[in-house]
């Protein structure tokens, strides 16, 4: 049996799909040497009609004295697991980053910002399959962005997802390398809870190979998707990966056996 050259074409996969979001990865920087902040979330955990949070903190030199009529920038971070299949000793998290605001401190040093939602911002569906369901929130005080020193502070909470189901059939369980797999299924979630229609739906069939084959449901959340066999597929899975982060995709294992010398 031949090893494919996957490796590659997956990571170019997985960077063209990165440039279509702005994403950061976490400061890893200490606090200033001179500041702290503090940050809290008014909710530790959000749900599918409560998206919003009030965020609430504190900025003091170290001594503890406040520090008055100074700007603070808040940032927000949905949080995805990372396709991961080689066991590289990376980041195992990817971050959708936006700014959510600047806000002054009062004569105590304490900030406020309300009704901050805890949510994508992005209309588009995110280029990572894989959420984790958290979203985290960063308070950062920088007096000189070019010293890479700043005093900051992060809160995460958790977002309770809605749970999706998927029904699926195959057209044969035994396959040969050329032969076509063809799944049809249906995606499903309760009603009230957005549109089914457009939501994505992936086979997978090779542990490189989660972005190959894809399509997306019709209204009714059915969807039909094909893969062409090669020698080395081995792992045969179908997964979905609804838009809305407050909707939890579903995925099914296949008993699909390739059997090509």
């Amino acid at each position: 049996m031949r090893l494919p050259a996957a490796r590659p074409t997956a990571v170019a996969a997985l960077a063209l799909a990165a440039t279509a979001v702005v994403v950061a990865p976490p400061a890893h920087a200490a606090d200033g040497d001179d500041y702290r902040v503090t940050l809290t979330s008014s909710t530790a955990t959000t749900d599918y009609k409560n998206r919003t949070v009030d965020l609430t903190g504190t900025l003091t030199r170290t001594d503890g004295t406040p520090v008055a009529g100074a700007p603070v920038q808040l940032e927000e971070s949905v949080l995805y697991n990372t396709w991961n299949p080689w066991g590289d000793p990376i980041d195992p998290t990817e971050w959708e980053t936006r700014g959510v605001g600047t806000v002054r401190t009062d004569a105590e040093g304490r900030f406020t910002l309300e009704d901050v939602p805890a949510d994508r911002a992005d209309d588009r569906p995110s280029p990572y399959l894989f959420p984790r369901h958290q979203v985290m929130f960063r308070a950062v005080y920088d007096t000189d962005p070019t010293d890479f020193h700043m005093a900051f502070a992060d809160t995460t909470v958790k977002v309770q997802p809605v749970t999706s189901a998927l029904t699926y059939r195959v057209n044969k369980t035994t396959v040969r390398e050329g032969d076509t797999l063809v799944v049809k299924g249906r995606v499903v979630w309760p009603a009230g809870h957005g549109p089914i229609a457009g939501t994505r739906v992936f086979l997978r069939t090779y542990f490189e190979s989660a972005y190959n084959a894809q399509t997306t449901t019709d209204a009714r959340g059915n969807f039909t998707v094909r893969a062409r066999i090669r020698d080395y597929d081995n792992e045969f899975a179908v997964f979905s990966a609804p838009k809305d982060y407050y909707i939890a995709g579903a995925s099914k294992n296949l008993p699909v056996k390739n059997v090509t010398p």
